[in-house]
């Protein structure tokens, strides 16, 4: 086949391809939104009765189908601190402040989220010291006192046996 042949048919596979795509519209945003309202509240159910997994999953739905919904990307940080995901929960929260800066709890959560963050990274520097290094010795101080921090829970008595503070839940201002 010459160059001019490959050519055309190139064009002809992308036009076939563009117009199957446009054999398939998207769905309306009407039904977008109503599906991530059921998605929603089955995230809230699978949440609350502890499928946290499922609960990340649905509200990953959700803030797919409404990107600009502070409270679904803060919900979606709250269920991937559950798994333990903290980077992830930290880019969830960060899009949840983006979106609505003066997001107090989001706020809150992120900084819960760098405070376990700056103790793993502060365990793992003193882990990897020799023993009798001024680093290590220094390190294990600040773990210390980041586990301070998580002593002084106030009522809600959510502490976690001396690590930071856990997250606010959005139950929590009630």
């Amino acid at each position: 086949m010459t160059t001019r042949g490959t050519s055309r048919f190139s064009l002809i596979v992308a036009i076939v391809a563009l117009a199957g795509c446009a054999g398939h519209p998207t769905r309306p945003a009407q039904d977008r939104t109503a599906e991530a309202a059921r998605d929603e509240q089955a995230a809230q159910q699978a949440y609350a009765s502890g499928d946290i997994r499922h609960a990340a999953d649905l509200y990953e739905s959700v803030v797919a189908a409404t990107p600009d919904d502070a409270d679904a990307w803060y919900r979606l940080g709250n269920a991937r601190f559950r798994l333990r995901k903290l980077d992830d929960a930290g880019l969830a929260y960060e899009h949840a402040i983006k979106l609505k800066p003066d997001h107090a709890q989001a706020l809150y959560n992120l900084g819960v989220v760098r405070l376990k963050q700056a103790q793993a990274a502060m365990v793992a520097s003193a882990q990897a010291g020799e023993p009798g290094d001024r680093l290590r010795r220094d390190s294990g101080r600040i773990v210390q006192r980041l586990a301070r921090v998580g002593d002084d829970v106030g009522a809600r008595n959510k502490g976690d046996g001396g690590a930071p503070p856990f997250i606010v839940e959005p139950d929590d201002d009630r």
